[in-house]
């Protein structure tokens, strides 16, 4: 995404220098398609980009947390499930590992990645992204901002509401630290490795 953004950004430009001088367009007219552009490319196509990686990689994990969850169970002869365990999310399988199958995922260095990477997906999700009204939002906002200030911040969106902002950067690393969290929990299980196809 990093790389491939300018590289379109660069393109579209062209094209609009080309369109502009065979159209014979008033510079203002130019300046105010070139805005518009920019704005597209500096803000909106990298903010979308970032959060559509977020939410991608939140969908992974629980998937593929939840399917862990439900072959170690089946091949430790469990009869209590995932499904049957309160909450949702990482979280449900997270407590389920824990208390069920005594399988410690969430003293893993990485948990908590996981679960700001959950918190991130929310706001995006159920909040548009915005900081959000209430209390309660606004300090998860601030605290993710806090942890991670170079690669998150609030911009205004619209003129009016602050937007979070995600560098593909911080993607990258949530990327790195799922695919260790699950190295380490497979080895852990016995399982030969994280590439492995879990059934279920």
């Amino acid at each position: 995404m990093n790389d491939g953004i300018p590289t379109v950004e660069e393109k579209e430009h062209r094209y609009l220098e080309e369109l502009a001088a065979k159209e014979g367009w008033e510079y203002g007219d130019y300046a105010v398609e070139r805005e518009v552009l920019d704005d597209e490319f500096h803000t909106w196509i990298p903010t979308f980009a970032a959060y559509s990686a977020t939410i991608l990689l939140y969908s992974i994990v629980e998937t593929q947390l939840d399917a862990f969850a439900e072959h170690m169970a089946e091949k430790r002869g469990s009869k209590l499930r995932v499904n049957d365990m309160a909450g949702k999310g990482v979280d449900r399988c997270g407590h389920y590992l824990d208390l069920v199958l005594s399988i410690k995922v969430k003293t893993d260095p990485a948990w908590s990645r996981l679960k700001d990477l959950q918190s991130l997906r929310n706001i995006i999700v159920h909040g548009g992204g915005k900081r959000g009204e209430s209390q309660k939002s606004q300090k998860v906002v601030d605290e993710l901002i806090r942890k991670y200030p170079q690669a998150l911040g609030l911009r205004k969106a619209d003129g009016f509401h602050e937007q979070i902002w995600v560098s593909m950067n911080l993607c990258r690393d949530f990327a790195q630290n799922i695919g260790g969290f699950f190295e380490r929990i497979f080895k852990a299980s016995g399982l030969p490795n994280r590439h492995m196809q879990l059934d279920g």
